[in-house]
């Protein structure tokens, strides 16, 4: 069984391969999108709903020496759950090699020209989704300790000369602006360009919009093949036996891109970090600038009356059952720095995975070595802020042949191949 091929087969709904349709069909492609399922809880829909351009990679220097004290460490805010696996001991050496200064310093370029196309971009997308609750009043990270604002000062000059300042603010000024917050939490820096939305809104919106503009959809369809005659990739084939054909294949599907990409036989060390989230309705007074609360790495977001926290990050394999302790860390965390949760009433719980590739950054562009076939994965944490500048790249090279953002640091291939898993069918 075939569909009446498209220019574009879009596999993935999360935030970015939305995104990647939404700009594909504005440039006149006729685009399909397929998933395993609907995009109702995925991690695009359980993010913080941050817009924090900016954002610095995951291989931050020392990040992988602190996973090693956290280790055993259940509440701690990277837990690494070790196995006897050889894809997760060699992503493990792999993301140590690049948590590395001249490696942050390269991604950081990066990831700013991305952001500044992102927020050249979010202000119409966000208008196309007007229930999404998108308001740009920067955010906030907040620090318990004087110790801990002092010592981000280095950052926040980083992070100003790429484009994207910030302004401290005292604990008095803090307390001021957002009466939620104790007295004993010493201040915050605002980052005045970043905002805040329902990201679960957002998916659902899009899918929306882009049906009145043609893009179809097929839900319930998880791609086991890609269809091809030779090296030429021509769509996919999904487990109910049907063929998706597409003069380009786009593979945006979060954590499971590494296996559908490896039947290309390209090598793509990809781990699922799973996050959690927690929401709760009673919140007095309620926040109304998105924060992270920077010793716990815990996200605070308010829409539509309600608060999220979110955060943890822990890695140890997909088929592991959530842990307890760890979602009910996030309101103890989150305690120490606001006064607001004695009344709150815990109304939603999420657990989900965010696409981490070895060396922090997402990959996007052409597969090399097989014509047809794009990538667009592995945004970690930054899927929703980088949405419409990875859409605009994967859009830019499929028209013209070249994007602005392109870097060695975002190519599909720069991990290298391997043997495909399975022969790509005709």
């Amino acid at each position: 069984m075939a569909n009446e091929s498209t220019d574009v087969l879009v596999i993935g709904a999360g935030v970015i391969g939305l995104c990647a349709a939404r700009e594909l069909s504005q440039r006149g492609l006729s685009v399909r999108v397929i998933d395993r399922e609907r995009p109702a809880d995925g991690a695009s829909c359980g993010n913080a709903g941050l817009v924090s351009y900016g954002h610095p990679p995951l291989t931050r220097p020392g990040a992988s020496w602190r996973g090693l004290r956290w280790m055993f460490d259940s509440r701690s805010p990277l837990l690494v759950r070790p196995r006897l696996n050889r894809d997760f001991l060699r992503w493990m050496w792999s993301f140590h090699r690049h948590c590395s200064r001249d490696h942050f310093d390269e991604c950081m370029q990066v990831l700013a020209a991305m952001g500044r196309t992102s927020l050249a971009h979010f202000e119409a997308l966000a208008s196309e989704v007007e229930d999404c609750g998108y308001r740009r009043e920067g955010w906030l990270d907040v620090f318990a300790t004087k110790r801990s604002l002092e010592a981000a000062g280095a950052e926040a000059a980083m992070l100003d000369g790429l484009g994207y300042p910030s302004e401290p603010w005292s604990g008095g000024t803090l307390r001021s602006r957002e009466p939620c917050y104790r007295g004993s939490v010493a201040g915050a820096r605002h980052y005045s360009l970043a905002a805040t939305l329902d990201p679960r809104r957002l998916v659902a919106g899009l899918v929306r919009t882009l049906e009145t503009r043609g893009v179809a959809f097929a839900f319930g369809s998880e791609a086991d093949a890609l269809l091809g005659a030779s090296e030429r990739v021509e769509g996919a084939r999904t487990a109910d036996g049907t063929e998706h054909r597409a003069a380009t294949t786009l593979i945006a599907a979060g954590t499971w891109s590494d296996r559908l990409a490896r039947l290309a036989g390209l090598d793509l060390p990809m781990q699922g970090a799973r996050g959690y989230h927690l929401e709760f309705e009673a919140v007095s007074p309620l926040p109304r600038i998105g924060a992270v609360l920077h010793e716990t790495f815990v996200a605070v977001t308010s829409f539509h009356g309600r608060l999220r926290l979110a955060g943890t990050l822990e890695l140890g394999g997909l088929d592991r059952p959530w842990m307890r302790e760890r979602l009910e860390q996030l309101p103890i965390a989150a305690d120490r720095y606001l006064n607001c949760l004695g009344g709150a009433v815990r109304v939603s719980e999420w657990a989900g995975y965010r696409p981490c590739l070895a060396d922090g950054m997402p990959a996007v562009g052409m597969v090399p070595g097989r014509p047809g076939l794009m990538l667009a994965t592995g945004h970690a944490m930054m899927g929703v802020t980088l949405g419409p500048a990875t859409g605009v790249m994967v859009a830019d090279l499929l028209t013209t042949g070249r994007s602005e953002l392109e870097s060695p640091r975002l190519d599909p291939g720069r991990f290298g191949s391997v043997a495909p898993s399975n022969a790509v069918p005709v």
